[in-house]
């Protein structure tokens, strides 16, 4: 059994949203302000056991804000799926929750307008901001199944599931301090021996009368029970001085968590660092855990356990963060652990079916199982997915925390196409009479630059096609002309010494003069249908149409000044004009790319202009492009 999805109506940043989890381990990533935590809330109205009536209980803040009310109050209702009901014990649970769907139950809460409501709401289109809700004439019910019966809702089975909420804003160091109570839970899932807490039992008293033996201790006990007859009168209650009781529940109130490089070389926990202690606190949960999937053999003590965790990346640096993500990834936790992450490293490390992400596009909250992009019955589409999980690395896995993408094949491009569209988009700032012109940016417009580091566009924008993301995605690749045959002065075609064609590279200066190569045509052939991707392409190289693109003064005062090449090519080469200088240029500088880029960068950061090729802006245009019918900004 497991929560398959939750559907979300008028609740917080949620109009109208269905968020799917998988049904072991789900790391639920995005951008800031999606709703990942109201996500987690919204769960936690509904199975969290700890959550009292009152705290069920919403606020006018808790509505969607974008809500226009019309002759009816507004209600919020959030509707959790479960599937893969099998057992008797989860049966036993959903029972009354089953739908008519095989194995499937479902649980709904409502915040609504009690039926005899007194207050009208207004007759006219009015925002929710314009007008005070009725609140206090308002309940909130849980019900499962379809649809809502008279039946009393039996709060005792929804407390079958062991929800442990870990918040975001947590002090680890705090609540490991506290640890005792979190200590008990787990100790008490298992049955210890009577033999065993006997001789525990034997010991506590073996050292409460070694502790009685010492003269201070007598004196010191001694002196505060004759003070209390002194202040209490009649009341004969004395004080004994030891270090525990002997009975196994006393002993557990005692315990707490220390640690330390050695077991015999241990210390408190408010010595360590913040980072260390949030993973030790995640520790203690993942072995309570444990505990209650264990106690599920006892069918009287079945608990469905649910660990729910915010960002456990807080405090940590990033090899710790690869660590803590690699052991979510590769065990098999017990019942179902729901997470939120913003770290790259954390989904850098992932397994694909683990990532759920949440998104936007056009102001509405979307979300997707990563998994399910990829048709696992079709070849090529594992290919992808394995090719995917290889190489997103900490830089490529930006990819999920943008609300836009544009794709590129190298470092030069990953470097230079950020400050190109800086020098394409300002933005005015209004300070009473102060008007300040400044740069936008690519991660202010909340688009990630990716390198694909070559030329396998295919598998990432698998993730944007007709089932993945409906998110805008812009690919920014080379033409790549083929070469073709070199011909003699009679426009004969020249035979090599092997008695094959000699073919030369091509040159071209227009776009259409040359076709583009098998790979870039065949992206533009099959991506070219979805909206929400664009394939823009060169007319060969992304160096060699910079310079193309009439920058000839801006690249020939590069080459001598950053001393290009030997001193006798750089002086040939400056003294052409043209098509001919580009030739030459851009096979001096093809073995160079990445550091040439960073002179260009370098010298456009100093003020130098340059102009930008047409296949970029229009990349650009299309990712600045909000809907149909806008300009670019």
């Amino acid at each position: 059994m497991y929560i398959s999805d939750l559907n979300i109506l008028n609740y917080r940043n949620f109009n109208q949203f269905k968020g799917e989890l998988n049904k072991g381990l789900s790391i639920i990533i995005g951008e800031n302000n999606v709703g990942k935590s109201n996500f987690l809330e919204a769960l936690s109205l509904i199975f969290n056991s700890d959550y009292s009536a009152r705290k069920r209980i919403l606020q006018q803040e808790d509505f969607w804000n974008g809500l226009s009310i019309h002759n009816a109050w507004p209600e919020i209702v959030i509707e959790a799926t479960l599937k893969g009901i099998k057992t008797e014990d989860e049966l036993a649970i959903t029972s009354r929750w089953l739908t008519r769907k095989p194995g499937e139950a479902r649980l709904t809460y409502k915040y609504r307008p009690k039926a005899n409501i007194s207050i009208k709401p207004p007759t006219e289109n009015t925002l929710i901001n314009k007008v005070r809700l009725p609140l206090n004439e308002y309940e909130w019910v849980i019900y499962g199944g379809e649809r809502e019966t008279l039946d009393t809702f039996d709060f005792n089975m929804l407390s079958k599931f062991g929800v442990e909420y870990v918040g975001a804003l947590r002090d680890a160091t705090a609540e490991l301090k506290k640890s005792s109570g979190q200590l008990q839970r787990i100790l008490r899932n298992f049955d210890l021996d009577e033999d065993e807490l006997r001789k525990i039992a034997d010991k506590i008293d073996e050292l409460n009368k070694q502790i009685m033996q010492g003269r201070e201790i007598k004196s010191v006990q001694s002196d505060i029970n004759q003070y209390l007859r002194k202040i209490t009168g009649a009341t004969r209650q004395q004080v004994k001085i030891q270090m525990g009781e002997s009975d196994y529940d006393s002993l557990l109130k005692d315990l707490k968590v220390v640690i330390g490089v050695k077991e015999d070389s241990v210390h408190s926990v408010e010595m360590n660092g913040l980072g260390y202690n949030n993973l030790l606190y995640i520790s203690l949960l993942l072995t309570q855990h444990t505990a209650l999937k264990a106690k599920r053999l006892q069918e009287h003590d079945y608990l469905f356990p649910i660990l729910i965790v915010e960002e456990p990346e807080a405090h940590l640096h990033s090899h710790l963060q690869k660590f803590l993500a690699n052991y979510f990834f590769n065990e098999d936790v017990a019942g179902q652990v729901i997470m939120t992450s913003h770290s790259s490293h954390v989904s850098s490390h992932s397994n694909l079916d683990s990532l759920v992400m949440f998104y936007k596009n056009l102001d509405q909250n979307l979300s997707k199982r990563i998994g399910t992009i990829f048709d696992s019955k079709k070849e090529d589409q594992k290919q992808y997915k394995r090719y995917l999980e290889r190489w997103l690395d900490a830089t490529k896995s930006d990819i999920f925390f943008g609300r836009k993408v544009l794709l590129v094949e190298g470092i030069a491009e990953r470097l230079l196409i950020p400050k190109f569209f800086s020098m394409l988009y300002k933005e005015k700032i209004t300070e009473g009479k102060k008007v300040e012109v400044i740069d936008k940016t690519l991660e202010g417009e909340g688009i990630s630059v990716i390198s694909v580091d070559g030329v396998a566009f295919r598998p990432f924008l698998q993730l944007f096609g007709p089932t993945g993301l409906n998110i805008k995605c812009a690919v920014l690749t080379d033409s790549d002309p083929e070469s073709v045959p070199l011909k003699d002065k009679d426009g004969d075609e020249v035979i090599g010494t092997d008695s094959k064609v000699v073919r030369e590279e091509v040159y071209p200066t227009k776009i259409g003069e040359y076709e583009n190569c098998a790979r870039t045509a065949g992206l533009m052939r099959d991506f070219s249908p979805s909206p929400n991707i664009f394939v823009s392409s060169n007319i060969k190289t992304f160096e060699y149409d910079l310079m193309l693109e009439d920058n000839i003064p801006f690249f020939s005062d590069l080459i001598k000044k950053y001393s290009i090449g030997t001193k006798d090519n750089r002086e040939r080469i400056v003294s052409l004009n043209g098509q001919e200088f580009v030739k030459e240029a851009y096979k001096l500088i093809s073995k160079e790319k990445g550091e040439f880029s960073q002179f260009i960068l370098e010298e456009l950061n100093n003020g130098k202009q340059l102009h930008i090729p047409t296949y970029i802006k229009e990349a650009f245009k299309f990712l600045m492009k909000e809907k149909e019918g806008d300009g670019d900004d």
